[in-house]
């Protein structure tokens, strides 16, 4: 009896995954059901979609300018680079290098602690809730790193609202 329960379990296995192979009918059932529903109001979307392009007038069809008047000239203006969600803060010596460009971390311009308490409390900051980063480079004045920590605190910055990182960097600023 011990030998028989394993070798009809096993067996009862391999019919219903044989059954969903070859179609036997004893597993799962193919057709419709609730999901059908979803893809029949997709394949209608689809559909009108399409009637809607078809309604369209052809790509190479002339342009009709609808006033009479020559089309005004738009004046170009440079586009302003992103400002950083944080304001990263290089060291260097004792000035303070602000990154001005989100996009490129190496364009940086001097900055007093007086605009950088003021660009810090204007911030959206991070998802993680950084808004200042700091960094130094080998020539960093420890005391300028304590200045500005105590300004930014003074201002009510938290802790957590601040990554000072140990590790020192190259200098990246562009003067």
């Amino acid at each position: 009896m011990r030998k028989r329960v394993p070798i009809v379990l096993g067996g009862g296995v391999a019919l219903i995954l044989a059954s969903q192979f070859l179609d036997f009918g004893l597993g799962f059932r193919d057709g419709s059901g609730p999901g059908d529903a979803a893809q029949d109001a997709e394949l209608a979307a689809v559909e009108e979609a399409i009637a809607d392009i078809d309604s369209m007038p052809p790509i190479d069809a002339p342009a009709t300018n609808l006033t009479d008047e020559p089309p005004a000239e738009m004046e170009l203006v440079p586009a302003k680079p992103a400002a950083p969600p944080v304001v990263d803060i290089l060291i260097d010596g004792n000035q303070y290098w602000i990154a001005t460009d989100a996009d490129d971390l190496d364009q940086r311009e001097a900055k007093t602690l007086d605009e950088i308490i003021a660009l810090a409390q204007n911030v959206s900051g991070e998802p993680n809730g950084i808004r200042v980063r700091i960094a130094r480079t080998p020539d960093a004045i420890a005391a300028s790193e304590a200045a500005l920590l105590t300004r930014l605190g003074e201002a009510g910055m938290n802790k957590d609202e601040i990554d000072s990182r140990r590790q020192l960097v190259e200098s990246r600023t562009s003067r």
